[in-house]
């Protein structure tokens, strides 16, 4: 993280931030309102109902899409036809597990939300802290235009797939496999009608995956950042070892250090929050988005499905993300540990002391993403993608 706040482009970003709050609450409004004109969900105001149209609509949506998929799979011919029809099932399924996050834990949502942003109000009122939150804001900025394009890129090709294909061969041709059988696409109602289904699909799993991953990102730079927060007070309460021995300045080690277990208190209960929000989600993303991986692997080696690779791309980069972000949080709570081993306890009065202990051992445990039945973090990412090849290398031997 350190590494990349050195980067000319968040160098650029962090001298646009006047105020990482607002900057903070600009994204979450933004990202709000996109989420309540097309999918019709909002994790900003409690009292908000899902009783409306764009809700029920996309509740229709990805029902129907399931049934289609399922539908399509009992058709098939063949197993290649089979993965070629449920190539994007997994994303389907996903989508349920956003549910338990954006609709039955609402307010743990709504909290977790608008707990961010006090804890940015707090800390920009002080010089250090207001560059270290500052310094993460840039990061969510610089991440969210990363996922904006990254998914806009997929929307923009897998959508048009179909189309271009169709002008290139002369034949009408969709961008996925799966269709309904009550509509013939052998003529142009049935066809267009399938198509524009389809591309309505792809824009609802597009949007509510930008938002969400954006959303989590922002959660656990946030958790960072509390981290990035107290480790800048231990290094001040190391400075205050060296100077005078004055009553006041005993005062101000013994709050700082009170401060910092407080601090230690809230970032455990942020990510437990968090991880309980998301849990169900983080189980569902790794088990549907390797499924789904092997299941174009499948579509690729019988169909030669080439299309299928940008999907193969999403879906590993959301493991990776999530795993990735569960290893840098596993970093810094270890900087944390180190941190307190540089301070010299023995300068400090016996009530500081004894506190630096109680926190040190409070320090050592460590909250990472949790799935549930494990944690995320990039060995998870390996042994996915280890499991991935294996059958990769499985199909293309069977294949031949």
């Amino acid at each position: 993280m350190e590494t990349v706040k050195k980067f000319k482009l968040i160098r650029d970003i962090r001298a646009e931030i006047t105020d990482p709050q607002k900057t903070y609450d600009d994204m979450m409004h933004q990202l709000n309102s996109v989420a309540q004109k097309y999918l019709g969900m909002d994790t900003l105001h409690l009292e908000f109902s899902f009783v409306n149209r764009r809700f029920i609509f996309l509740l229709a949506i990805m029902s129907t899409f399931l049934y289609a998929d399922v539908e399509s799979a009992v058709l098939a011919g063949d197993v290649g036809e089979v993965a070629y029809n449920i190539a994007v099932l997994g994303f389907g399924l996903q989508g349920f597990a956003k549910f338990d996050a954006y609709v039955y834990r609402k307010e743990s949502m709504h909290t977790l939300v608008w707990q961010i942003s006090a804890f940015l109000n707090k800390k920009k009122m002080f010089d250090g802290l207001n560059e270290i939150v500052t310094a993460n804001v840039a990061i969510m900025v610089l991440l969210k235009r990363f996922y904006i394009g990254l998914y806009g890129f997929v929307f923009v090709s897998m959508s048009s797939l179909g189309l271009i294909s169709s002008l290139s061969s002369g034949e009408r041709q969709l961008s996925f496999g799966f269709q309904f059988s009550f509509l013939d696409t052998s003529n142009w109602v049935g066809y267009l009608a399938t198509y524009i289904y389809q591309v309505a699909g792809i824009l609802m799993v597009v949007i509510s995956s930008c938002c969400n991953d954006i959303l989590i990102v922002v959660l656990y730079i946030t958790a960072m950042g509390m981290y990035d927060c107290m480790m800048f007070d231990l290094r001040e309460l190391s400075k205050l070892s060296q100077m005078e021995k004055s009553s006041a300045n005993k005062r101000i080690a013994e709050e700082r250090i009170k401060s910092v277990i407080q601090q230690h208190q809230e970032v455990l209960e942020f990510l437990e929050l968090s991880n309980e929000t998301f849990s169900l989600y983080f189980l569902m993303s790794l088990v549907c988005m390797t499924t789904a991986i092997a299941i174009l692997l499948v579509a690729l080696v019988w169909n030669r499905w080439y299309a299928g690779l940008v999907i193969c791309f999403a879906a590993s980069s959301q493991i990776f993300a999530l795993s990735l972000l569960g290893t840098l949080l596993l970093v810094k709570s270890e900087e944390l540990i180190d941190e307190v081993y540089s301070i010299t306890w023995y300068d400090m009065d016996l009530p500081v002391q004894r506190s630096l202990k109680l926190f040190l051992l409070m320090s050592q445990h460590v909250k990472e993403i949790s799935y549930r039945f494990g944690v995320m973090n990039m060995e998870t990412y390996v042994q996915s993608h280890k499991m991935i090849y294996s059958f990769f290398t499985m199909l293309v031997t069977a294949q031949e």
